[in-house]
């Protein structure tokens, strides 16, 4: 795949030698990182439409993003236990080594709490543990937790997850926007997983309707994925900023941006108000049987 620096010198050539008056992506975190360095320092407006790190608006006003932040993911997902499942005790277990994995635990920790479940036992492993973290997993169990929040793992850990069952647990796991939820529904040890993401087909609101019908116009299209919604909703955003800003170009329409309160996009309902982070909407699925079904869609805290 791209390398970083490579993503910052793409950005650079687009607005040195193309003259970009905005930018749209990189996609993801790894890239729009340092991208994203570039664009805020010669003033050229950036949004990066599935970025989900912190690090890539923090100090950055030109920069903003459609996705919603790493750690926002623990908060809908304890609200969503808590409230719609009725759970009571939770664990959860972390990548060591992941920003992304510490943020959504540390943040599923204090909501659960809050609301007044109990956190019975939080572990963190080695990232280059071979052992399918044999011995986090034995203590974690031994807390008996109703579900269990496993924010870095993926298709390749299906051993681990077997381990879960044949020790017994019969609880729920949790899991994040890095899952693929595609892959994972193929592992039978994970039916009635719940699975935080940006954006569902499924979802019935209106803009999603529209956006599908445009999208399914083309029958080769295939199916889109988040990507794609969310790179839709940032055009529209940055051409009705700009409009409103009365410029093509620069700092105004980045200001525009991040002050342009409600947007109703096809991913999500967002609020901007004074930052490129939006306050968002978040899709919860269930993985049952080789599919995924919508639970529903998490608004935000007012």
């Amino acid at each position: 795949g791209a390398r970083a620096d490579e993503a910052a010198a793409a950005m650079r050539s687009l607005i040195n030698r193309d003259s970009a008056d905005v930018v749209i992506g990189p996609q993801f975190s790894r890239l729009a990182v340092t991208a994203a360095a570039v664009a805020n320092a010669a003033d050229v407006p950036m949004i990066a439409p599935m970025a989900s790190s912190p690090a890539v608006t923090e100090g950055r006003p030109l920069v903003g993003r459609m996705a919603f932040l790493d750690a926002v993911q623990g908060e809908v997902l304890a609200r969503f236990v808590f409230d719609s499942l009725g759970v009571r005790r939770a664990a959860a277990m972390h990548n060591a080594a992941s920003a992304y994995g510490q943020e959504i635990v540390t943040l599923f920790s204090a909501t659960f709490t809050a609301l007044g479940g109990q956190m019975v036992a939080r572990e963190a492993h080695a990232a280059d543990d071979t052992t399918a973290h044999r011995a986090e997993v034995a203590r974690l169990l031994a807390q008996g937790p109703d579900v269990l929040l496993l924010p870095d793992l993926s298709p390749r850990d299906s051993v681990m997850l077997r381990r879960l069952r044949e020790s017994g647990f019969r609880g729920r796991v949790l899991g994040s926007d890095s899952w693929d939820a595609v892959s994972m529904a193929r592992i039978p040890d994970l039916s009635g997983t719940i699975i935080v993401a940006n954006w569902d087909r499924r979802t019935d609101r209106p803009a999603a309707r529209y956006f599908m019908q445009q999208w399914n116009a083309d029958p080769t299209a295939g199916d889109p994925r988040a990507a794609a919604v969310a790179t839709y909703d940032a055009v529209h955003l940055l051409a009705r900023a700009a409009a409103k800003a009365g410029v093509r170009s620069g700092r105004p329409i980045a200001d525009s941006v991040r002050t342009f309160g409600g947007y109703i996009g096809a991913m999500a309902n967002y609020t901007f108000s004074g930052s490129g982070d939006p306050s968002r909407s978040a899709t919860i699925l269930e993985v049952r049987g080789d599919s995924t079904a919508l639970r529903g869609v998490i608004e935000p805290r007012r």
